[in-house]
């Protein structure tokens, strides 16, 4: 079973675990939420994961592995971007490091593909890449997965060349909290999510951005777009302005996704950032014609291994 969700950025979505608990801000409108509460009836994928009760749908707490679609990257012949868990968090406190092993060593065994992982928990990410005894047991992993001799078993480079690793950074707050752990966890290339954008970012040029120091980590891919859900606030012009300019000062790929729910008025002058109740918006929902920014669609993409 393929997730069928639209993710521009990526060209299918993989969901090897269910389940999740909220962190923070950009998880009022959980999407993932709601997808796995409406398949959580006696017999679906969902069950245990989340319910449906008086107040809408919510998790249950209960985050565990789907073994039968652990495997399934490995069955996909043509090359392909894959999102990482869209309905939970690879580095969720309650998984166990044999389940985060299991999931890089399907990665590790499809070294054509490459395997965009978000999370909000870099304070669980950091630890598990650096530790050195993490290749050495995702190596094991792989042989339990696709048994075949020690060949099956080695890891080419550490980390993984083929995986992206990256954060969401919905406002300032989050974006001082996650980004220095991400800078510091050992990866191909690394990018934040700044979707829901909920207020102007400040990605730090000449640190976090387009760092001049000889071999220091930086941001490599920035993805950004507005909120969705029932009670979505806009998203302003010029806080996705922003981040454009950032990237593009910075030598990082930027992508904007979508506006979300509301959709402001074509021809709108830039205004206060402060303000967004004050320029006009229509509620259009996210469709094509929303993804423009100032006319243009912007889909960059890092190079492989950035």
């Amino acid at each position: 079973m393929e997730t069928r969700l639209a993710i521009e950025w990526a060209d299918a979505v993989w969901d090897p675990l269910a389940g999740c608990t909220r962190k923070s801000a950009a998880c009022r409108h959980c999407y993932a939420e709601g997808l796995t509460a409406a398949a959580s009836q006696s017999g679906q994928w969902g069950h245990g994961f989340a319910e449906i009760g008086p107040g809408g749908a919510a998790w249950t707490g209960k985050i565990a592995l789907l073994e039968e679609r652990l495997a399934l990257p490995l069955g996909w012949e043509s090359p392909r971007r894959i999102f990482v868990n869209a309905l939970s968090d690879l580095f969720h406190e309650s998984l166990p490091v044999e389940t985060i092993d299991l999931v890089f060593a399907v990665m590790a065994l499809a070294p054509r593909h490459i395997f965009q992982v978000l999370t909000k928990r870099p304070k669980v990410m950091q630890p598990y890449v650096a530790d050195p005894a993490t290749p050495g047991r995702i190596a094991l992993a792989m042989e339990k997965i696709a048994p075949g001799g020690e060949a099956t078993r080695e890891i080419g480079a550490w980390p993984l060349l083929n995986v992206w690793l990256g954060v969401t950074a919905e406002n300032q707050k989050e974006a001082d909290r996650r980004i220095p752990l991400l800078l510091q966890t050992p990866s191909a290339v690394r990018w934040i999510a700044a979707e829901p954008l909920l207020e102007p970012l400040d990605l730090k040029l000449g640190s976090w951005l387009g760092n001049p120091n000889a071999g220091a980590a930086r941001l490599d891919w920035v993805v950004a777009g507005g909120e969705t859900g029932g009670e979505a606030q806009p998203c302003h012009p010029d806080w996705a302005r922003s981040l454009r300019d950032q990237c593009a000062k910075g030598g990082a790929a930027f992508f904007w996704r979508q506006w979300g729910e509301h959709v402001p008025f074509a021809g709108v002058e830039a205004g206060s950032v402060d303000a967004p109740a004050k320029m006009s918006w229509e509620r259009l929902g996210a469709r094509p014609a929303s993804r423009l920014l100032d006319g243009l669609l912007h889909e960059a993409f890092p190079p492989a291994g950035a």
